[in-house]
């Protein structure tokens, strides 16, 4: 089955696969950078998502990776929140330095491309782990950091 010819919204011109090899976007705690993301692109530069459910895809798949694959401590408490290791111990008040999280990405019929986090490090005292203050806390950042990511990459809005 060939593929549907798609056109630029702005000008008219057909849209052709292309990457854009580097786009970030958020601040401290969380900066988010995609490299080598896929689009499509006109003759003119404008650009769009690679799929139509493209970002919302992304931001999915970012939200529940980095909730999961990025070493997180748990904070607990309603009022005032602390942050704990796994091992037990409380992590300090303080970032160390900041790190950064690579995630290798795929979205069904495009080029492969990677997401990187950089977020402070928090080093346990007792066990040596560096980490995210808080996964689900930085998992929480996603949707914002997409969003702006979007707009970083010049791509329409859709609602």
């Amino acid at each position: 089955m060939a593929d549907k010819v798609r056109h630029c919204a702005h000008c008219g011109g057909v849209l052709e696969p292309a990457t854009l090899e580097r786009v970030s976007a958020g601040e401290p705690p969380m900066v988010l950078t995609l490299l080598g993301l896929p689009l499509l692109r006109c003759a003119k530069g404008h650009a769009v998502p690679v799929h139509r459910d493209f970002m919302v895809w992304l931001m999915r798949t970012l939200r529940e990776r980095a909730g999961t694959e990025v070493p997180g401590a748990e904070a607990k408490g309603m009022l005032f929140k602390k942050y704990y290791c796994a091992c037990g111990a409380q992590l300090p008040g303080q970032a160390g330095r900041e790190g950064t999280f690579t995630l290798e990405l795929a979205f069904e019929g495009a080029p492969p491309f990677r997401a990187e986090i950089l977020t402070p490090l928090y080093k346990c005292a007792a066990c040596g782990k560096e980490q995210a203050r808080s996964a689900a806390e930085l998992a929480g950042r996603v949707p914002e950091a997409v969003k702006n990511i979007n707009d970083a990459a010049g791509f329409p809005h859709s609602g």
